[in-house]
């Protein structure tokens, strides 16, 4: 996907109406910034775009300014799940929708490993939520559909163009 400015101009919109949205409605069992990974992880980007990562780690320090998080968390996230669709475009599985599922559930697992792991060591707890677990189910569940729309919406650009 190259971006042109309009393109860039229409990034940045989404990300801060996800981001705005996610400060006004802060929910348990549906995590925004873990909707919005899905959007980068399904998305085939281009291999030369090398301002969306500065912008996606920007966004993310923003977002964790509005809602209280360590800074730097969002971020992380936002660039773990590009990372993982770069490797992905760069493999050739992104057209591999089995397998390009599966490293999502891999990687949002290995999220929630650390996630508990950096509780633990930093602050001594024993945390394992039901609730969060809960959302990152829901996160795979809601993995399917929304793939398959970026999918259909980019291959009908494409068709566009």
């Amino acid at each position: 996907m190259n971006l042109s400015f309009k393109g860039y101009l229409l990034l940045n919109g989404f990300l801060l109406f996800f981001i705005s949205f996610n400060n006004v409605f802060n929910l348990n069992l549906i995590d925004l910034t873990l909707i919005m990974s899905i959007f980068l992880y399904s998305i085939e980007w281009n291999k030369s775009e090398w301002l969306v990562p500065l912008f996606l780690f920007a966004w993310g320090i923003f977002q964790d300014i509005l809602l209280g998080m360590n800074l730097g968390y969002s971020g992380s996230i936002f660039l773990y799940f590009y990372v993982l669709s770069q490797i992905t475009s760069i493999n050739g599985l992104f057209e591999q929708q089995k397998i390009k599922f599966i490293i999502f559930i891999t990687a949002l697992l290995i999220l929630f490993i650390f996630k508990n792991l950096f509780i633990y060591f930093n602050y001594q707890l024993n945390y394992l939520s039901v609730g969060e677990l809960s959302a990152f189910f829901i996160m795979v569940l809601l993995y399917l559909p929304l793939n398959s729309i970026i999918i259909y919406s980019q291959k009908k650009y494409e068709k566009i163009r």
